[in-house]
């Protein structure tokens, strides 16, 4: 395809007529914007020089119209004038002077201080009209390129159309090769000229779309590109660090027989490279390694469950061992995956276990991983441990206060050193692992008990973040009932759309001893067993408590209360002693002072 740019005046259509006639196709364009929008498509730019430069950055064959010093002669042969002078681009002016050394020429970017002579004519191309409006219309004269000039256009532009499809084509495709790749590719020519730049490329290095044509040195002064250019030796691997980033590099020189004639960069961020390792490990191990649910995804309008969200989120800021309490079914787990998901390690896995649900040698085999022929039915190879795929990211620990002594042990020394053991080996595998562990038991009346390690506990309890129960949230339980029974709704295809008042209320009565796990199954078997489009108030599935539980449940409160109160008072209102007195820790006592308003 043939585009005239800005070509206008009373050559267009000779031109035009021209192309036509080889049957060459051509499309005008009078905007820079609309020329880009079909950049993408192969064509030939013909324009008159005054815009070439314009469109210098535009990766097509541009043919430059240019008048000449036959159409010059031509006016000046016309003429009554006894001198004349020319005005036009350098490019125009270059173009003239190797056939004219006779005339006088102006540089259009000088023509604003040419001080006008009566007895001078003014020569300038048709295409400067816009340009020399300063100049009295009576002194200057407009020359249009002449038939030859035209003709000899379209043979250049036909004779090349072609061969400029082809070319542009395949340049495209390198370009989309080029882009697609994740490292960043610089060549450069044997003195240092940026010939080639990605996408990639600009972004880590911060170069700029005219980078092209410009010394390597102007964006990177110390270059390593001129050593490869002098030696036209490989270097590969080495580590540098450039505009703050670090980065992995590789050069090549590129040569015709011993020759060097330029170079070739390839680059990555080694945060590039780490989530690369990541993304395999995922891949090798898809099961159980992502997330399900982020923070958001917990429900509850209670200031206490939101406190609880807005501790969690600023734990997620911090790498920082953390160690969740509280009650089985208030959603530990929940809060661990959503502070993975909101750290900078949710990129990397999460890998969770349940370290009440095996044997001590179960569960040493799979934190820390065994080497091939440790035990019969051991894998062929040997296995990693979770420690190992949680490398990057977090490791879930649910249960912690279940562990055996021994394991406890063990899994000390991998928080304090960084490093695993598998079973079995020898071999000292670094590990980069983020710990949030999770308990429903009292870990310092554990310790008390002499059941679980004192340097194991203070390694976990870094940071602390203790769930409420539901029974201390019971506001919460209208958008939990609806998110459940959304849930349900979609797995079951039920049509359940609304919830009587009472069914709420009836529900805020109840303590809840299950939490939100047994909520959940309440709430599930009631969808089920619902024959219309509303949940009802007198389903028999909605829980309640017998007036003597009730009686019994207030009591407690009641003495509870009075034994916090009376600890409070003979320490000196000191909560670590008051706490350690009461068999609690400080979290579950200071939630329980704020709960009674003590």
């Amino acid at each position: 395809m043939i585009v005239l740019y800005k070509v206008d005046e009373m050559y267009v259509d000779e031109l035009a007529a021209l192309f036509e006639k080889e049957k060459i196709k051509v499309q005008y364009f009078s905007s820079l914007n609309s020329l880009l929008d079909q950049v993408m498509n192969p064509m030939i730019i013909v324009t008159p020089a005054i815009y070439k430069k314009e469109l210098e950055h535009i990766p097509l064959p541009i043919i430059p119209i240019m008048i000449t010093s036959w159409d010059i002669q031509e006016y000046v042969n016309q003429s009554k004038k006894t001198s004349y002078k020319v005005i036009g681009t350098q490019d125009e002016i270059d173009w003239l002077k190797r056939s004219d050394s006779a005339s006088s020429f102006v540089l259009l970017k000088d023509a604003s201080s040419i001080a006008i002579d009566d007895s001078t004519a003014y020569i300038a191309p048709i295409w400067l009209k816009k340009e020399l409006v300063h100049i009295p219309l009576q002194h200057l004269n407009f020359v249009t390129p002449g038939k030859a000039v035209l003709i000899n256009i379209v043979q250049i532009a036909a004779s090349m159309l072609t061969f400029t499809e082809e070319v542009i084509r395949d340049r495209y495709q390198v370009d989309a090769i080029l882009d697609s790749d994740h490292d960043g590719i610089v060549t450069v020519d044997k003195d240092g000229i940026i010939k080639l730049v990605n996408q990639h490329a600009k972004r880590i290095l911060g170069l700029d779309n005219h980078s092209i044509g410009q010394n390597i040195t102007s964006y990177i002064p110390d270059s390593d590109m001129l050593r490869v250019l002098k030696t036209g030796v490989v270097e590969m691997g080495d580590l540098a660090t450039v505009h703050g980033r670090k980065l992995v590099i590789n050069r090549y020189p590129i040569k015709i027989g011993k020759k060097v004639i330029g170079a070739v960069s390839n680059f990555k961020e080694i945060t590039d490279i780490q989530k690369a390792e990541l993304k395999l490990r995922r891949r090798l191990h898809e099961n159980g390694l992502e997330t399900v649910y982020s923070l958001e995804d917990i429900v509850g309008r209670s200031s206490i469950i939101h406190s609880t969200k807005k501790l969690a989120l600023k734990y997620a800021a911090t790498d920082s061992t953390v160690l969740i309490t509280g009650e089985s079914g208030t959603g530990k787990e929940l809060f661990a995956q959503g502070i993975h998901a909101s750290s900078r390690r949710s990129y990397g896995p999460f890998v969770g276990i349940n370290c009440s649900a095996l044997s001590e040698n179960l569960l040493e085999s799979e934190l820390f991983g065994y080497v091939e022929g440790t035990f019969t039915g051991a894998l062929k190879g040997g296995k990693q441990g979770l420690f190992e795929l949680a490398h990057g990211g977090t490791l879930f620990l649910d249960e912690i206060g279940e562990i055996p002594q021994r394991i406890q042990t063990l899994l000390l020394r991998v928080i304090q050193e960084k490093t695993v053991r598998r079973v079995g080996g020898d071999k000292i595998i670094p590990v980069d692992v983020r710990i949030i562990a999770a308990t429903n038991r009292e870990l310092e009346l554990e310790i008390k008990e002499q059941r679980f390690r004192a340097d194991l506990y203070y390694r976990l309890n870094v940071l602390a973040l203790d769930i409420p129960p539901l029974r201390e949230r019971l506001e919460d339980i209208p958008d939990i009932v609806e998110m459940f029974m959304s849930e349900f709704n979609k797995e079951r295809g039920s049509i359940i759309l609304e919830v009587e008042e009472g069914v709420y209320r009836k529900l805020k009565e109840y303590e809840w001893p299950g939490n939100i796990r047994e909520l959940r199954n309440v709430v599930e078997r009631m969808v089920v067993l619902e024959e219309g489009s509303v949940l009802k108030a007198d389903n028999p599935f909605i829980p309640f408590m017998e007036e003597r539980e009730v009686a019994r449940q207030a009591g407690l409160k009641e003495n509870e209360q009075h034994l916090i109160v009376h600890a409070l008072e003979k320490y000196d209102n000191n909560r670590v002693l008051a706490a350690r007195s009461l068999g609690i820790d400080r979290t579950t006592l200071w939630r329980k002072i704020k709960k009674y308003n003590l």
